[in-house]
């Protein structure tokens, strides 16, 4: 009895330390000192005035949005948030409305990434990499050679690669490292599609963050492929 009485002691004491231990990244911040990528202890106090907000992953790939005034633990509302399932879903029913609109072209339905950390060159929008990695881009027609162009918005530089036929996906050397927060101009064949590079930082230590993550910076196809890759 003594034996039971100890294991239990035991076994509650592990998963209150796991709750303790839970952690929290800042995915975006108005009004307030925290940077996207911070890590947050879920069972610290978290306070927030009148006029800040913040959106939080959870571990499990929750999405939780606090605005102020607030001051407690987030984990309290953690029953409150979003989950990743129900984010994927409502990504998928706003870019069937918007395919569906006047004045909208297929260009708006999203091409199926064969890699969730693959940057579509042929579309517009916003692009993910990995923190301190170099994006790889992807072309859904790869039949024929085509040239790669990628430039900042101000041109103050250009890096050019042939793009072989056969070939879908290629990494680019630049001159200066790409890096999340800026806009690109990447050219295929001609075409130009600007595309705001995201990071994902090292902070998100399992795919659910990276889905939720990606899906609340916009991007929606890689968002979408590493959630099928985790199934």
């Amino acid at each position: 009895m003594k034996w039971r009485i100890v294991f239990a002691l035991l076994a509650g004491a592990l998963v209150a330390g796991q709750a303790s231990a839970a952690t929290l990244v800042v995915v975006e911040a108005r009004g307030i000192g925290l940077k996207p990528g911070t890590v947050l202890q879920a069972a610290a106090v978290l306070q927030l005035k009148q006029g800040q907000h913040v959106t939080l992953i959870s571990e499990t790939g929750s999405t939780l949005k606090i605005s102020g005034p607030y001051n407690k633990p987030p984990v309290a509302v953690d029953g409150g948030g979003v989950n990743l399932s129900d984010t994927m879903r409502a990504l998928v029913t706003q870019r069937e409305a918007r395919s569906g609109e006047f004045g909208t072209t297929r260009a708006a339905v999203l091409a199926k990434l064969p890699d969730p950390w693959l940057v579509d060159a042929t579309r517009g929008g916003n692009g993910c990499m990995l923190e301190n990695r170099p994006p790889v881009f992807w072309r859904p027609a790869a039949d024929q050679a085509s040239n790669l162009t990628v430039a900042p918005t101000d041109r103050s530089w250009k890096a050019q690669a042939r793009w072989p036929a056969g070939q879908d996906r290629m990494s680019i050397t630049t001159d200066v490292p790409m890096r999340g927060g800026e806009t690109y101009i990447v050219t295929v064949g001609g075409v130009e599609s600007p595309i705001a590079m995201v990071s994902v930082p090292a902070a998100l230590t399992n795919d659910s963050m990276r889905t939720a993550w990606m899906a609340e910076k916009g991007c929606e196809a890689q968002a979408a492929a590493l959630l099928h890759s985790s199934e």
